[in-house]
């Protein structure tokens, strides 16, 4: 009786124990199942995610590329209205399908990007610091330039037609020159690019490196500028005491602090502006701080 006993109880027990091995089994199997399943929403929910962030940062691109426009000042200032009303559109479209809300903000001291700007009383394109070593005529702008925004100059007058005043945006061997000199058949200035007559005319220089464009008095053209070169970039000047004017350089780069000096001081701009983000979902909300490509 005792021995029949204690083998139903170790029947019962075993049973049991086979009970508990199963159940874990299943549990264990329950948990690889659910995981599988909460990692394929994840990552539906990562790539939509990802869509929604890339198309909002091309939005704010295009933006920022429209409220530069063709010059600096006041930049900070319209891109900030408009990132408020990108923002509020935004957000009433998607009030009422439950989606993800948007705040983006201007982050101007995590934003790349240096300005150098001479735009007061005309003077010589020379080094503005005079100290600094070797030829003062002949100096360096901005070295490791991955980006330029702005690269407006005038020049009000112009010198002789040797040693002639250039810029030169120079990759390794491969470089862009443009001079501004007098013209050898008349009275009037020439802008010439690697050689070649790009404006002609009587009166003052103004030129956009950045969109390629010239100006000499009421006679105006288009150029291929440096876009053909593959950054960095270095932008030097050449015979800088060979004409009178001014110049404003907003750009991603080093800007060798022994070449600057007052009135030209380099300030931050942003060239490549950084954008404070914020999404709020149903269920989340998160912060994420973007560099914005602009394109110029």
């Amino acid at each position: 009786m005792v021995a029949n006993e204690r083998g139903q109880l170790l029947l019962v027990g075993g049973i049991a124990v086979a009970i508990v091995v199963f159940s874990t089994i299943l549990f264990a199997h329950s948990l690889a199942v659910t995981d599988g399943i909460t990692t394929t929403g994840s990552a539906d929910t990562i790539e939509r995610t990802a869509d929604r962030e890339a198309s909002v940062e091309r939005d704010l691109g295009q933006l920022a590329a429209q409220a530069r426009g063709d010059g600096l000042d006041g930049f900070e200032e319209r891109y900030e209205y408009a990132l408020r009303n990108y923002t509020r559109t935004h957000n009433r479209v998607v009030a009422s399908s439950g989606g993800t809300y948007l705040n983006a903000t201007l982050n101007e001291s995590a934003s790349k990007g240096t300005e150098v700007n001479r735009t007061g009383s005309s003077s010589e394109f020379k080094r503005p610091n005079p100290s600094g070593g070797g030829n003062r005529n002949d100096w360096t702008v901005a070295n490791s330039v991955s980006h330029i925004a702005v690269f407006n100059l005038t020049a009000d007058v112009v010198g002789g037609s040797t040693n002639t005043f250039t810029v030169v945006i120079r990759n390794g061997p491969e470089d862009m020159k443009l001079s501004v000199e007098p013209s050898t058949s008349d009275s009037g200035n020439n802008v010439t690019v690697d050689g070649k007559t790009q404006c002609h005319g009587n009166g003052d220089v103004t030129v956009d490196l950045a969109a390629g464009s010239c100006t000499v008095g009421s006679n105006s053209s288009s150029f291929d500028s440096y876009h053909s070169l593959n950054p960095p970039y270095s932008v030097e000047i050449k015979n800088g005491n060979k004409a009178e004017g001014r110049y404003q350089f907003a750009a991603v780069g080093t800007f060798p602090s022994s070449n600057y000096a007052a009135p030209v001081a380099r300030v931050n701009y942003p060239v490549v502006p950084a954008i404070d983000m914020t999404y709020d979902t149903p269920s989340a909300s998160y912060n994420r701080t973007v560099l914005v490509e602009v394109d110029d």
